[in-house]
């Protein structure tokens, strides 16, 4: 009895090759030429990929803020909303209204291409998200051209709190120039979404 065969299709050299494998052996053939072809595209990445670069995802341009091995953090090119920080009068990000800005925004994206991200956002102060805005120290190591886009936005770390001496909350913001300041938490800035996705996302 003769062995059924199955024909494979090989792409190589910006050409095609045709083949003919065991049935037995297709499967495990096809799935680690898959995964052969996924590893060549990510390291085509890896080495195309440059910090600041502008890339697109989901329809959107951003810059690259960060590369890893696991993935690629970008910030919006732009700002996508413009809302006041707080409306309890805190300055800590998981307390502010920029987080439900930050997810309505996200709402479209492909949930498997998202990779939660823990930042140290204020001194000792971590958080754990899928989508969120630039910490100060972020924002400080961009050069101008990239920290600035037109409008100012708010950053995820605080300046001044409520205390004796000061009866409103503060919340370090870039400016539409790209300098640094603070800004009451009552006011109204932009929103720069920042997220991370896998490399792979970015060819797709």
């Amino acid at each position: 009895m003769k062995n059924k065969v199955n024909k494979m299709v090989i792409q190589k050299n910006n050409g095609i090759t045709e083949c003919y494998v065991l049935n037995k052996d297709y499967m495990e053939l096809e799935e680690k030429y898959k995964t052969l072809l996924a590893s060549i595209e990510a390291q085509k990445l890896k080495k195309e990929l440059k910090l600041y670069d502008i890339v697109n995802y989901c329809n959107h341009e951003w810059y690259v803020i960060k590369i890893e091995e696991d993935g690629v953090t970008l910030m919006s090119k732009i700002t996508v909303a413009n809302c006041t920080y707080s409306e309890i009068n805190s300055n800590d990000w998981k307390d502010s209204t920029v987080v439900i800005k930050c997810l309505e925004f996200i709402k479209k994206m492909e949930p498997d291409d998202l990779i939660s991200m823990k930042t140290n956002y204020d001194e000792n102060k971590y958080s754990y998200n899928l989508v969120r805005i630039p910490t100060l120290r972020e924002t400080e190591q961009m050069p101008r051209d990239v920290r600035s886009c037109g409008e100012a936005y708010w950053t995820m770390t605080s300046s001044y709190g409520v205390s004796e001496d000061c009866d409103y909350a503060f919340v370090f913001r870039v400016y539409s120039s790209g300098n640094l300041n603070y800004d009451g938490v009552d006011s109204r800035n932009g929103v720069r979404p920042v997220i991370k996705v896998r490399r792979e996302s970015l060819n797709e």
